[in-house]
């Protein structure tokens, strides 16, 4: 027998999980009357209370029919995504619930979690990529909902079996990337000089920040004494509402890279205008984020969802290859894999956590190491006929030479006969 305390539609139950006379698991529910933050603690000991009682007078003394396990399956992925809140970043966790919306929808408010089977998820990724078009990777962002979830389920005792256990892993697509090339960037820096992109475009194509990375630059991220530049900080926008963070994607996104001069002019240049700004605006300037590069003209942080907007309507303006905003990162590692850089290097440069996910996304750009290969594979497939040229003509010379030894061993012959007549 054990206990634990759960959250149920926001209130703490204390479960007791124990086998009946039958060596049948179930589990017993018992609310709380608490709401789910700030009580856990007294949630504990009703537990503990529970549990005594539990012991001193079991329910299941007698046989009796077994207890009916009647949560809602849909009931159980909320309360199991909310439980999860604290450890995953807003987006997400906004992300986990628009996931759960979908769910909601297909699985409806009758199918209980005892009930789930095999089948039931595997109608429900054919729902998602038949009926919703949705592509794999967008699959794999239920399956890390689900096959936890149900991994817990199992564990205490609130179904039989963990029906995701055989589902097959879903495969990873190759999608095609979009990216601009050097002459595409030249092009892209032209039409954005007159523009207010013109500094975070090129800060995202020369340093391939994700947009959190860049709205969230401070300027004392910015070392111009040692000329380097630091990403420490991150800036999200969800529901309306800014979240600012030191924790980055991975602990390799936090990175120091070298402040190029042609961002270091434009930073210089950034700072001015913003000083000009505050001076202009006076009072109805918002100095609430002056640490932070990337302000509008009276100071309030940049939406990221608008500096997208903007940048493809740029593009669409001026008649340029439609890329995402995110594709500059792209485009910037494959300017570095065209310049001959390790992959090593490249992943540094990008903060990627793996060295395998920066040679998966981008060794397929690496083609001068590739015409290297064809010209080694060339060079040693004519070989032998090279050789075989070269030893053809050297034999023809050694008979020559050998010729013209026999010529003069003739010659010698018969001098030395004329000698002794």
């Amino acid at each position: 027998m054990k206990g634990s305390v759960r959250v149920r539609n926001g209130t703490l139950y204390a479960v007791i999980s124990y086998k009946d006379n039958l060596g049948q698991y179930k589990q017993k529910w018992i609310s709380t009357g608490l709401k789910e933050r700030g009580n856990k603690k007294q949630a504990q000991k009703i537990l503990e209370t529970e549990l005594e009682k539990f012991t001193l007078h079991p329910i299941e003394e007698n046989p009796q029919p077994a207890q009916k396990n009647d949560i809602i399956f849909i009931d159980y992925i909320y309360d199991y995504i909310k439980s999860k809140e604290k450890e995953l970043s807003p987006n997400v966790y906004q992300s986990y619930m628009e996931c759960w919306k979908i769910m909601k929808k297909h699985f409806g408010n009758k199918l209980k979690l005892k009930d789930i089977t095999y089948h039931h998820i595997e109608d429900y990724y054919d729902y998602l990529k038949n009926t919703r078009k949705n592509k794999n990777i967008t699959i794999k962002h239920h399956a890390v909902i689900l096959s936890p979830a149900l991994r817990l389920a199992y564990r205490d005792d609130l179904i039989a079996k963990n029906p995701y256990e055989f589902m097959p892993k879903i495969k990873k697509e190759k999608s095609k990337m979009e990216y601009y090339n050097k002459e595409e960037l030249e092009k892209l820096f032209e039409v954005t000089d007159k523009s207010p992109l013109k500094l975070i475009v090129r800060v995202a194509a020369y340093y391939g920040f994700r947009r959190s990375e860049l709205v969230g630059l401070k300027w004392d991220a910015i070392d111009f004494k040692n000329k380097m530049i630091t990403i420490k900080h991150k800036v999200l926008h969800v529901d309306n509402q800014f979240y600012l963070s030191d924790t980055l994607k991975t602990t390799a996104s936090h990175r120091t890279l070298p402040l190029l001069p042609e961002i270091e002019s434009l930073l210089i240049e950034r700072k001015e205008e913003i000083e000009k700004n505050k001076e202009l605006f006076k009072k109805s300037y918002n100095h609430k984020y002056d640490e932070y590069v990337f302000v509008d003209d009276i100071g309030d942080l940049i939406n990221p969802d608008i500096i997208s907007n903007r940048f493809r309507t740029l593009l669409r303006k001026n008649h340029l290859k439609h890329i995402r905003f995110h594709d500059l990162r792209h485009s910037c590692a494959s300017l570095l894999v065209a310049s001959k850089v390790p992959m090593k290097n490249i992943q540094e440069w990008l903060g990627h956590s793996n060295f395998n996910t920066t040679a998966d996304v981008y060794s397929h750009l690496d083609y001068s190491s590739k015409y290297e290969s064809a010209n080694a594979l060339s060079k040693a497939l004519s070989f032998d006929k090279t050789e075989e040229k070269q030893s053809k003509e050297e034999i023809d010379d050694d008979i020559e030479k050998l010729e013209k030894l026999l010529e003069e061993k003739k010659k010698l012959k018969q001098k030395k006969k004329d000698f002794e007549m």
